[in-house]
Formats: C-alpha cells, structure tokens, sequence
C-alpha cells in the first residue's frame, strides 16, 4: 500500500499583514521561492495540532487557529509522494519571527500583495477563499474543531 502524506499551510494575520517565508537554497523542494509556513503532519497529530507545532517550529510564533481555508492534494516533486494538504487562516497572539535554515527571509505583505506574487501560486485558492470570507466572518470568529479521539 503506497503512503500518503499529510501536509499543512498557516497563513498567519498580524495588523492586517501576512507572513510569507523565503525557502532556504538548500532546499530540495522550490528552493528560495516564497511560500507561507508548511510542514507535515506526525504521527497521532491532529492537523491543528501539527500546524500550531509547525508554526513555532518555523517561525517561534504563537498563533491561533481561526478556521480551514482550503484542503486538496498533489504530488511534491513526483508521484513516489503523494500529498493530501489542509491550509489554515491563524491570528498571531504573541512572539517575534525567527527563522530555522529551512528559510532565509520573511516578510508581511498585504492579502493583495500575497495574490500577485509569482511565487505564491500554489497558495492562490487559499489566499482568494481568505479574501472572501473575510468580507463576511465577525471580528471575533473562532472555528470549533473536533477532538482527538481515540477509538
């Protein structure tokens, strides 16, 4: 049986400016284009739970999980990984950006910015449902996810 992956996307919202990450030129996937944070998911790891974790990891930042913004799959860098991803808009609470090797800048552009960079594409239906539902959400709207539950 072929395995199949579980990728995550933060955008992260801080003053009404987006996160965006340089990948590092060591990278072995699109290095040095611009992305938002990613990472996979671990083993009993909720999704949630995986993109709070990869959003420390990558940048040291506390965020919290508004809602999901987009799910979908692709092969990352051929067919031998396939990958099942869920993007998730989040909120900055607290902490200031450091990065690990896996990238070399940051940067916090507009949602407008974010939709006409190049480099973003892969990241534009995510970035377009922001957009849409932003028009409608209430200012202090919270997603409620579903436990962890162990069966």
């Amino acid at each position: 049986m072929k395995k199949v992956y579980v990728g995550m996307a933060a955008v992260i919202e801080k003053d009404e400016k987006f996160l965006i990450l340089k990948r590092s030129k060591d990278r072995d996937f699109e290095p040095e284009a611009w992305e938002t944070v990613t990472g996979r998911l671990e083993a009993d790891e909720s999704p949630v739970t995986g993109v709070l974790r990869e959003v420390e990891e990558e940048t040291s930042l506390k965020v919290e999980v508004i809602l999901p913004l987009d799910t979908g799959f692709f092969y990352r860098g051929g067919k031998e990984f396939p990958m099942v991803f869920i993007s998730y808009y989040c909120k900055y609470v607290e902490g200031n950006v450091n990065l690990t090797w896996e990238h070399s800048e940051y940067k916090w552009i507009t949602l407008q910015e974010a939709l006409d960079l190049p480099d973003l594409k892969h990241f534009h239906v995510m970035l377009q449902n922001l957009r849409n539902l932003k028009k409608s959400l209430p200012e202090n709207f919270k997603y409620s996810f579903s436990p962890t539950i162990h069966l």
